[in-house]
């Protein structure tokens, strides 16, 4: 199949997401077009909206023990940043009730582990860590469109996964196009910026080649260290893994990662149940 394809027959089922969210998306890059008072406001409005992200605002992760009982406490407490990436969050994973043979409650998992490990290694680098949280979490929105639209082949791409160091291989092996490319055209069909847009459809290869953009190296980095944590690899050997040319890219030294371990570790395998 061609990209196209993929969403002509995923047509009518494609997850559509507030306007809201996709207003603070674009807001990383234009701090003018939301503020404290329209963000609580226009959230608010939403009251479905406004109980996910009461909700995640209360895991441990993000509330930890200080309780958050409305929009403008959590504003107060958590911070605009924060609230916007909620939001954000909230939207996206809102999107994708009910779909018929998908295991959600795993996907998302795996994709917030992926968010908040981009995150971390996105500070670590000095970069927007909320950005990169928010194009974590959509690195793998393509597989959802590929079973979307391919429904019946994609137990047999999660058989087959096991077998491949690269999922996109045996993707493209068995449908002609891969969940990163899909996964950029969602992201652009959302009318996201650019530089997201770019950075899931460059997520792979992991080669810190130059040129390429820094944020699709830290999707990569990240699911890379998820994986090898979710194995129960301890942190030197995970570390060890590495390809040293995307560490030079990004500017982070083995230093900086063994010092972060611990928390590297938590954000890979460490997900509050949010469905």
């Amino acid at each position: 199949m061609q990209v196209s394809e993929v969403f002509e027959k995923a047509s009518g089922k494609l997850p559509m997401i507030p306007k809201v969210v996709q207003e603070l998306v674009n807001s990383f890059n234009r701090a003018d077009v939301v503020n404290n008072e329209e963000i609580s406001k226009t959230v608010g409005h939403d009251q479905v909206l406004t109980a996910r992200v009461l909700r995640l605002a209360n895991t441990a992760r993000f509330g930890g023990s200080r309780r958050v009982g409305s929009l403008d406490d959590a504003l107060i407490i958590l911070g605009f940043d924060t609230l916007r990436v909620l939001v954000i969050a909230s939207g996206i994973t809102g999107t994708t009730a009910n779909i018929p043979n998908f295991d959600l409650k795993s996907f998302w998992k795996g994709c917030f582990e992926i968010a908040n490990t981009t995150k971390v290694l996105a500070r670590l680098s000095h970069q927007n860590p909320q950005l990169a949280f928010t194009c974590g979490l959509l690195a793998r929105i393509g597989e959802l469109v590929l079973h979307l639209a391919a429904p019946g082949v994609t137990p047999e791409i999660e058989r087959k996964v096991g077998d491949s160091p690269n999922r996109i291989d045996v993707e493209r092996a068995l449908l002609g196009v891969d969940s990163a490319q899909v996964g950029a055209e969602l992201a652009w069909r959302w009318s996201f910026p650019e530089e997201i847009v770019t950075a899931i459809g460059q997520q792979y290869p992991l080669d810190g080649k130059e040129g390429k953009p820094e944020l699709a190296t830290l999707i990569g980095l990240a699911k890379q260290i998820v994986r090898d944590f979710n194995q129960r690899l301890d942190a030197e050997t995970v570390f060890a893994h590495l390809p040293p040319p995307v560490l030079t890219q990004l500017g982070l030294t083995m230093a900086q990662l063994q010092d972060a371990a611990d928390e590297l570790a938590e954000a890979s395998t460490q997900v509050d149940d949010l469905f």
